[in-house]
């Protein structure tokens, strides 16, 4: 489980072509805490799992699932990436609840900056709708942000300096794609509801 609090900007080295989809690798500077192979680690929001790591390259393998459900797909040589990892007893939980298991992928139709904010404002598939509502939370790649408004099929974020200093969000422009995970604790109280 994850918080969506960013920890790390991570930068793609390599992206290799392999048998069952791809890997890649990522350079994280300034760890904090050892990261092993098999341990899960959040990649834009997406929880990936280490599958070799040498000083501060650490790889991951993206199979065919997860390029189909991610933005993952659209990322090149020097994409940046957030980096976060695993949730531990002692962590504050400073976002919400998240598993890394990406719901769909949205696509940036604003940004602009309001004084000392950026307005942020995505498109997402309605069928998800259900799971979001204002002033809810909502993970964007990787990212816990507090919805502001929902209008028809786009939500509308606020995001403040220091998480648009500290994210990849910096660097969206318009018609970018990006990794959405809904609300975990919506998606199960429709499940019961349902069931």
């Amino acid at each position: 489980m994850f918080t969506g609090i960013v920890e790390n900007i991570g930068k793609i080295v390599s992206i290799d072509e392999v048998k069952q989809g791809y890997v890649i690798s990522i350079e994280i500077l300034g760890l904090s805490i050892n990261i092993s192979n098999g341990d899960s680690v959040a990649v834009n929001g997406a929880c990936l799992t280490v599958i070799e790591h040498h000083n501060n390259i650490f790889s991951f393998n993206l199979s065919p699932e997860t390029l189909k459900l991610t933005s993952l797909k659209s990322l090149n040589k020097n994409s940046l990436v957030n980096i976060e990892f695993p949730l531990t007893l002692n962590k504050f939980i400073s976002g919400h609840i998240t598993t890394g298991h990406v719901d769909t992928v949205g696509i940036i139709v604003n940004i602009l900056q309001k004084i000392d904010s950026w307005f942020l404002q995505i498109k997402i598939n309605q069928i998800y709708f259900k799971y979001i509502i204002q002033k809810g939370s909502i993970c964007i790649d990787g990212v816990s942000l507090t919805i502001n408004n929902v209008d028809d099929d786009m939500i509308d974020l606020m995001i403040i300096p220091h998480t648009y200093e500290n994210t990849i969000i910096n660097g969206y422009e318009i018609g970018d794609n990006v990794n959405i995970e809904v609300d975990y604790i919506a998606k199960h109280l429709e499940k019961l509801k349902n069931d």
